[in-house]
């Protein structure tokens, strides 16, 4: 009886399996057995041997970027998340400046810049920071039928997307390039009329050229159900085609809707508008940076719309690959006055003559023939 008295007291001396611990129990227990080593802190708090062996490796390769409040658990990484300090500082750097990007965004994001870091570890370290993860997608039925233009400005996609300023009704019309996903042309409307798109489309064909067709639903921006338009008759006057979606299929512009989904996420649910012209203005620098500083991941992941666009996508990737760290250099970037698209140039580089074609080289003529 006596020796099941000691062999159960020996046993409550024990901490109970599977016990979890806060990151304050760890610092005092690895403090402790930095002042009388392992066994001794072991025997005395409970905790086995090998878990502060862990706990000790754990704590030098991935360190707390910030200290939680007593009692809460924000900022403690799990223990098998072994991240160096830079690293996790570069994840919450871009979260914070990005609230709307979820972990595959900000993986794209940072690979571009050369950092390295695989999606399952940025959402622990996001997780353990805050982050909360949507619900799970409904799954689709059937196969889409998926395409993609060739070509910058062979198509692009228009839409119009409803929301409120407090209980003001606007109207964002958006031209996005079905190519390079590069929004050609925006307008904050305070009514929806046929006027306001085809002044949307006039300024898209003066900043970056006439596109071939354009892609939109049946609506009231856009379609007459009485007879041809007049938004049809402006098309016709640059010889575009207009390419209808059919009916209640939303799926044929997915483009443009996934865009729409995009800006509410990233901006118009997270930010409080004060009036129409605040409004404007952060529209105005979402889409900057969605154009040129945005990854993509219809693009491959790590290309931004404008690489794709202005025809520098080779040249990116292959200073991705390469490893390269850092911002996107200068020479492969385009100042904002000089981001209007030449659709046709003759270059001459020595002595040879160029023929570019949509930011593409087409051929190339030397002395001795091409």
């Amino acid at each position: 009886m006596s020796n099941r008295r000691r062999s159960g007291k020996a046993r409550r001396t024990r901490a109970p399996k599977g016990k979890r611990y806060s990151l304050e129990e760890k610092r005092k227990a690895l403090e402790l057995a930095a002042r009388v080593g392992v066994k001794e802190a072991s025997k005395r708090t409970g905790i086995s041997a090998w878990s502060l062996y862990s706990w000790r490796n754990a704590l030098k390769l991935a360190p707390v970027v910030e200290k939680p409040a007593p009692g809460s658990s924000e900022g403690v990484l799990p223990r098998a998340v072994q991240v160096p300090q830079a690293v996790v500082k570069q994840v919450l750097a871009v979260w914070r400046n990005n609230p709307g990007f979820g972990p595959s965004q900000v993986h794209y994001q940072l690979r571009r810049v050369g950092v390295k870091c695989d999606t399952k570890t940025i959402r622990k370290i996001l997780k353990a920071h805050g982050y909360s993860p949507p619900g799970k997608r409904t799954e689709r039925r059937g196969e889409l039928r998926r395409f993609e233009a060739s070509r910058p400005l062979e198509l692009v996609q228009m839409d119009v997307l409803h929301f409120y300023i407090h209980s003001q009704r606007v109207y964002l019309l958006l031209a996005l390039d079905d190519h390079s996903r590069f929004i050609v042309g925006w307008g904050l409307l305070q009514r929806e009329s046929m006027e306001e798109a085809i002044a949307v489309v006039e300024e898209a064909i003066r900043r970056y050229g006439k596109p071939e067709a354009i892609l939109t639903d049946r609506g009231a921006s856009f379609h007459s159900w009485s007879g041809i338009s007049r938004f049809d008759n402006f098309l016709e006057s640059y010889a575009i085609d207009h390419v209808l979606a059919a009916p209640h299929h939303p799926q044929t512009c997915g483009k443009i809707e996934a865009l729409n989904k995009a800006i509410q996420k990233e901006l118009i649910c997270r930010v409080e508008f004060r009036n129409f012209l605040d409004a404007k203005e952060k529209i105005g620098a979402w889409i900057d940076s969605f154009n040129h500083q945005r990854t993509h991941q219809g693009l491959g992941g790590v290309l931004v719309p404008a690489d794709r666009f202005y025809g520098r996508a080779d040249r990116v990737l292959e200073r991705i690959e390469s490893s390269c760290k850092g911002p996107v250099p200068c020479e492969l970037e385009i100042p904002e006055a000089k981001r209007e698209i030449a659709l046709f140039q003759i270059r001459l580089v020595g002595d040879n003559l160029q023929l570019w074609l949509f930011g593409r080289k087409l051929f190339e003529l030397g002395c001795n023939g091409p």
